[in-house]
């Protein structure tokens, strides 16, 4: 009885709204957890199935909260059965509109694919892990990054000018979309350091990213003030690596993965 209202309630996950306003109250419902998105060439069996594993591998780390979920060696033989666990599967041509080349046939063409799996399924292979489902109202997390480049500084906020601070923003949403962690940005570009999370969020993730024009990357910190927690750095990396790795080790924190110090 436990395992079916658990799946239940991964399901209705799919029908709540997701916000990112600052003022509403905290903890809030992720929209669709059992879903993903990936890039496949072409419509063919080996395609598909190398698609499906890899969106198996990102929800089963969305729906339990622990980014390490992702190393763990037994699921290759999970991957392998990852059409099992199907609820739905859509493929979107990324080329829709435009006619074949010459040289392009369906099996050379780019698509989205978006299987949806089975909340039961996946809280079973969850267990078969040792794991269980990260409950349904996650805590809203307040990020508060800011960049350097050549002699540019700038925090990651909505609405910041440049092409890179812009794409950072987005990429910054995708990360807390990825692991199904609710997020909260400044609302303007102030300077002042952060050192508690504001009203409208449970925790505050701080990061600085600093261009390394030697390494061709990022080099990152991360910190969370308030937690006893050790900060972690990358470094040679995207930005949307560099924002991965903060948001999904917040997550591990927040779900209960990472235990304080």
């Amino acid at each position: 009885m436990l395992r079916v209202m658990s799946a239940i309630r991964i399901a209705l996950l799919a029908a709540a709204a997701s916000s990112t306003g600052a003022g509403d109250a905290a903890a809030r419902v992720i929209d669709r957890p059992t879903w993903c998105e990936t890039i496949v060439t072409g419509q063919g069996p080996a395609e598909r199935e190398r698609g499906l594993g890899i969106c198996l591998v990102e929800v089963l780390v969305r729906v339990s909260g622990q980014p390490a979920v992702a190393d763990d060696p037994r699921l290759e033989a999970m991957k392998m059965r990852a059409r099992d666990a199907l609820q739905d599967l859509e493929y979107e041509d990324r080329m829709k509109g435009l006619p074949l080349g010459d040289e392009q046939g369906t099996r050379d063409r780019p698509f989205y694919l978006r299987p949806t799996f089975e909340p039961a399924a996946i809280e079973a292979m969850l267990a078969d892990l040792g794991l269980r489902v990260w409950p349904a109202d996650r805590p809203v997390l307040a990020v508060v990054a800011t960049a350097e480049q050549y002699a540019r500084r700038w925090r990651v906020v909505p609405g910041v000018d440049g092409v890179t601070a812009g794409a950072q923003v987005e990429a910054l949403l995708a990360a807390g979309a990825r692991f199904g962690v609710p997020l909260v940005l400044p609302a303007t570009d102030d300077p002042a350091p952060a050192d508690s999370a504001p009203a409208g969020a449970d925790a505050l993730l701080v990061g600085h990213l600093v261009w390394d024009e030697a390494g061709l990357g990022w080099r990152v910190t991360w910190t969370m003030p308030g937690r006893d927690v050790a900060p972690w750095s990358g470094s040679g990396i995207s930005f949307d690596d560099a924002f991965r790795l903060g948001i999904g080790r917040a997550a591990a924190v927040l779900s209960g993965a990472v235990q304080p110090r």
